[in-house]
């Protein structure tokens, strides 16, 4: 019995993260940084997608640790995995200089 249960409880904790791993396995990575296309909000119900990052970006000009470059894209896709590829694709770019700040697919 005792060890019926610890397997239970193993099993339950170890679950989420096969899930975690099983959707980051799903995110395209192929998406260009200049995917979607740049829209204005688009009305709630229109089914747009709207991508959102923000983050920072280390200047080429300073070398000071201090010098950083705001980030700030805004796009509309027509799919989510397209967004969520160009996020990634944007994390990847982008957070060498700090963490971004706002990373999110809506649908509108």
């Amino acid at each position: 019995m005792k060890r019926a249960m610890t397997f239970l409880i193993a099993f339950t904790l170890g679950l989420p993260s096969l899930v975690a791993t099983s959707a980051q396995a799903q995110v395209r990575k192929d998406v260009s940084e200049y995917a979607g296309q740049r829209c204005n909000t688009p009305p709630h119900g229109s089914g747009v997608i709207v991508g959102q990052f923000s983050g920072v970006e280390e200047s080429p000009f300073i070398s000071d640790d201090d010098a950083r470059v705001p980030i700030d894209r805004f796009r509309c896709f027509t799919s989510m995995s397209e967004c969520q590829g160009w996020l990634y694709t944007m994390q990847s770019k982008y957070t060498n200089a700090g963490a971004p700040s706002v990373v999110r697919c809506v649908r509108r």
